[in-house]
């Protein structure tokens, strides 16, 4: 995933960007103000966490993986300490997730986003350049009572942790709201009134990037990959099912990241990077991939 382009095999120079977009929920037209994460709340936080238990694990060629809780719309990775790349993929059928294995020997969260089925987890090794040999695999029965609580876990595109300022900051800007329709609003209008779109970053931004929502709580910007996974990283926090959707926007043809949020019984299309007031409605937008 790279910034916002024309297409996905362009180089990333994505200075070409509209900054706002339109979205269905309203924005408050009072004026904006930084929240310091950890300022308003002081309750306990308590978030869903994926956890690799051990009731379910596979090994071979130094891989593990644990399936212990594919019933909630997850598997966990690890492969050796190691200098040498490796890479995951998550099949179902014809639909394939590629995804980076860390070299560090720890867990990665893939997200079982394709629904219930036979699942193929494959690890491969880097052998030279972009070819790679097949390290192990396994074959995983699944079935989850309720596919979208996928959407609710940290996984390797939408990463946190309870302790992580974006967490706590939405902790901050819910504490007095009710209702998903609300939560999704307010956290909406912060990101868009917070962020500023980084389009010398867009222009650089290397093949494998993946967000640090609290560095782009940090820094105040980002590309739209960087919005996407802040505001489902925060969303989900309140136990609000968010996907993180990429695919492209026409006519333009903009290779673009945004999300989709449960709210109410259905899935709301949101963009944050474009913001509240663009051209663009939800029939530009075709997925291709959600995380």
């Amino acid at each position: 995933m790279t910034g916002c382009g024309k297409t996905a095999s362009e180089e990333p120079a994505r200075n070409n960007i509209q900054e706002e977009a339109q979205s269905p929920l309203p924005q408050t037209e009072a004026d904006f103000q930084v929240v310091e994460p950890g300022s308003v709340y002081t309750g306990p936080v308590e978030i869903a966490l994926p956890e690799a238990s051990g009731e379910i694990v596979y090994e071979g060629n130094g891989i593990t993986v644990d399936a212990s809780h594919t019933e909630e719309g997850y598997v966990m990775v690890k492969g050796p300490q190691s200098d040498i790349r490796m890479k995951t993929r998550v099949i179902l059928g014809e639909e394939i997730y590629s995804y980076d294995l860390n070299q560090e020997g720890e867990y990665e969260v893939y997200p079982l986003q394709m629904g219930n089925g036979t699942y193929e987890i494959e690890v491969y090794q880097q052998v030279e350049g972009t070819t790679y040999s097949k390290l192990y695999f396994v074959e995983l029965e699944v079935e989850m009572p309720d596919t979208d609580r996928v959407f609710l876990y940290p996984s390797q595109y939408v990463w946190y942790t309870n302790d992580k300022n974006a967490v706590r900051l939405s902790y901050d800007l819910c504490a007095d709201l009710a209702s998903d329709a609300e939560k999704a609003a307010c956290i909406y209008n912060y990101i868009t009134g917070l962020l500023t779109y980084d389009k010398e970053k867009a222009a650089t931004v290397e093949k494998g990037y993946l967000p640090d929502v609290d560095a782009t709580l940090r820094e105040r910007k980002g590309i739209c990959f960087d919005y996407a996974a802040l505001f489902a990283a925060m969303l989900r926090a309140q136990n609000i099912p968010v996907r993180l959707a990429i695919g492209y926007v026409q006519p333009d043809n903009i290779y673009h990241a945004w999300n989709q949020v449960y709210i109410d019984g259905e899935w709301v299309w949101m963009d944050a990077t474009f913001g509240p007031s663009s051209s663009y409605t939800e029939s530009s937008y075709t997925k291709e991939r959600e995380y």
